[in-house]
């Protein structure tokens, strides 16, 4: 009895965890998604909140990203497409694109959902460092 009297406040603990709304935006490759844009997570009522998850991320995503602008000038000082660079780089994919950053949402560590949100131009990294697609890569590599 004692036993139980302890174990339930953790799992009490344990499934409000894991109650929660995540977010992120990914790349495509042919191995499979890279997140490269990782969002705090975000406390819901319940595990069927998904619409309401997808409505924070999007929210979300358009506060930080500048409604999916690659040259968004981060808190960092850093362009979100500079930032996703190194984190692909940090991954080992030094060269990436041209590819669009989906963003993504899960509610309660459910499958991730895509609901159409991505940035409004085409990501391209060389040597980990971030350009426009439609130009040459940066002089410095």
């Amino acid at each position: 009895m004692k036993f139980l009297l302890i174990l339930l406040p953790f799992l009490a603990l344990t499934w409000a965890q894991q109650q929660e709304c995540q977010c992120g935006g990914f790349v495509s490759e042919p191995n499979g998604e890279i997140e490269v844009v990782p969002f705090p997570p975000e406390p819901v009522e319940n595990c069927e909140a998904s619409e309401e998850c997808a409505a924070f991320c999007e929210e979300e995503w358009n506060a930080i990203t500048g409604n999916g602008d690659l040259d968004t000038v981060l808190e960092n000082g850093e362009t979100l497409g500079q930032s996703i660079c190194q984190e692909l780089a940090h991954q080992g994919h030094n060269n990436f694109g041209p590819a669009e950053v989906y963003l993504y949402y899960r509610v309660c560590e459910g499958p991730w959902q895509y609901d159409g949100v991505q940035t409004t131009a085409l990501l391209c990294c060389t040597g980990g460092q971030y350009h426009a697609c439609d130009g040459p890569p940066p002089a410095s590599l």
